[in-house]
């Protein structure tokens, strides 16, 4: 874990050398979670916060775990860079890795995510994922879309090199810092677990 620090911290640094050009940007959230699956429902928590200079970003979230017999909570730290290829297109890479509170390190990935306009307030994310600790790659289809300044509703599917799996969602956006969700999540062999939250961001 103290490489990855390190690294964070390298990459921070080099982000401050050349601030004179532009300025930094930050955003952070914090939520609260009802899970609900197979007739047992569990409180979760997540937070998370992200420091931005022009396309490149360094990150880090924790979030507690739902019916997790070894550990509490997970943490990532990541870092990457997005790019905007023509207008509301951008490609974006990102390297993370993962610890749990308990068993210690747990994994590393790399990402590519590319986001697109489908119609009018309606967008797409094709994102792929390669797992470097199991070696399995993650493919991944979601689509939003804005109603209006309140409601937004999103979808995926995807598949993670094992399994299918789905998600089904709303939003509601009471000012420009506070949302709740619904989220319904779907995966083979493994029963439908139901989300409600409600997420407080923050941002320059």
């Amino acid at each position: 874990m103290n490489k990855t620090y390190c690294l964070a911290g390298v990459f921070t640094l080099l982000l401050a050398t050349s601030a004179s050009a532009q300025e930094f940007g930050w955003s952070a959230e914090l939520g609260a979670n009802l899970a609900h699956s197979g007739g047992t429902s569990e409180p979760t928590a997540n937070g998370a916060v992200e420091l931005t200079f022009g396309g490149a970003f360094v990150g880090a979230e924790f979030e507690t775990l739902y019916q997790d017999p070894a550990d509490n909570a997970e943490f990532t730290l990541s870092l990457g860079y997005g790019a905007e290829l023509a207008p509301d297109v951008a490609l974006t890479g990102t390297y993370a890795r993962t610890y749990l509170d308990n068993s210690g390190f747990d994994s590393h990935e790399v990402g590519l995510a590319l986001d697109f306009p489908i119609m009018d307030r309606t967008s797409g994310t094709f994102e792929v994922v390669r797992d470097l600790t199991a070696r399995a790659t993650d493919v991944s289809f979601g689509a939003e879309f804005e109603a209006n300044d309140r409601f937004t509703y999103s979808a995926l599917v995807g598949h993670d090199g094992a399994d299918v799996y789905g998600e089904a969602g709303v939003s509601y956006a009471f000012n420009e810092m506070t949302s709740a969700g619904l989220l319904i999540e779907v995966a083979e062999g493994a029963k439908p677990t139901i989300n409600l939250g409600l997420t407080i961001a923050l941002g320059s």
